[in-house]
């Protein structure tokens, strides 16, 4: 069986009524390939890991991994560049674009166009973290002349997860490739669950999402906390994150703080946190800074849902049970922090 890349093949297959399906041409059989479009890092993770990388057509500009990204057609946008900014700044421009109702994100529609994808993959769980699902269809509609599969993702929890791998795999045409990626993905978890086991009293665990303002972790977070043995007990698994005050942690008293500020890697987590926390007063008091247990995570892993969560879960469960889960994950997704 022989493939069909160009774009004048998968035109013939649309044109022949076929979308991708097999077509004949001088007594061989082609096939068009699934030409995917990701508008978020997570999904994005998910192909790469389904072995469709060379499939993948176009990306956000968020995608940053595998490295592979970098050479992949960027399709939407930030409208503004934020990087660069403060932690404050860049909430201070997210709250006034909710207010004012503006977007954050745009998309290529020209480019969109000259993709031709079969299949455009989607969120509507954060509008702050990449471009929302209604922009996507109204892009689709009015700069293609064929109508896509948009596949609109929005986890809440692992389980969430692990299904939409699944889900991206079956629109994909591997369906098997994904419950085999999911069964593996949930063997890792279930080997952590073991691990923790009837562990006794839980520690208190606090996950910062954001830094200025401060802010905990929500969604799938509280829920790998509560798998690696922890209790978060200021957040609700599967919730929303939420904005915490300094007297309330001051209050709840971490044993273990784990700082993963959205989106920023390894060397702004460490700048941030040594220029946000470590100089509000009574952070030498705080029970995790007392027994050395902050630690800082790459920023760009926890927050997204996909396939390197378990990486996250992993890793958390190392922090709390060194003994007994050392050398539990080769990825290393966090460091103990020291000033």
């Amino acid at each position: 069986m022989g493939g069909c890349g160009s774009c004048a093949a998968i035109l013939a297959c649309r044109n022949l009524g076929l979308g991708r399906e097999l077509i004949e041409r001088r007594g061989s059989t082609y096939t068009c390939p699934m030409r995917i479009c990701s508008l978020l890092p997570s999904a994005t993770e998910i192909v790469y890991a389904l072995g469709l990388g060379d499939q993948l057509v176009g990306v956000s500009h968020a995608c940053d991994y595998p490295d592979d990204t970098a050479t992949k057609p960027v399709v939407s946008q930030s409208v503004r560049q934020i990087t660069h900014l403060s932690s404050e700044e860049i909430d201070a421009i997210v709250r006034q674009a909710r207010v004012n109702s503006n977007p954050l994100y745009w998309i290529d529609g020209g480019l969109l166009r000259d993709l031709q994808p079969d299949l455009i993959i989607t969120q509507e769980l954060c509008e702050v973290c990449a471009i929302d699902s209604g922009s996507v269809f109204e892009t689709a509609a009015k700069v293609l002349d064929y109508q896509p599969e948009i596949l609109t993702i929005r986890p809440n929890l692992v389980a969430d997860i692990l299904q939409n791998v699944r889900n991206i795999a079956t629109a994909a045409g591997v369906a098997k490739n994904g419950n085999d990626l999911a069964e593996s993905l949930q063997s890792r978890v279930q080997t952590v669950v073991d691990g923790v086991g009837e562990s006794g009293e839980r520690p208190r665990v606090l996950c910062l999402d954001w830094l200025d303002p401060l802010r905990n972790t929500g969604q799938w977070v509280p829920e790998l906390v509560e798998l690696a043995g922890g209790d978060e007990r200021l957040a609700v698994a599967g919730g929303l994150s939420r904005e915490l005050s300094w007297e309330e942690i001051i209050d709840y008293a971490p044993e273990y703080l784990m700082v993963m500020p959205c989106g920023y890697g390894p060397d702004r987590v460490r700048q941030d946190a040594a220029e946000k926390l470590t100089v509000l007063t009574g952070w030498n008091e705080l029970p995790a800074v007392q027994m050395d247990q902050v630690f800082l995570f790459d920023g760009r892993i926890p927050t997204r849902h996909g396939p390197r969560v378990v990486d996250v879960l992993e890793g958390l469960a190392q922090a709390m049970h060194p003994q007994r889960f050392e050398g539990i994950t080769g990825y290393e997704v966090l460091v103990k922090y020291r000033p």
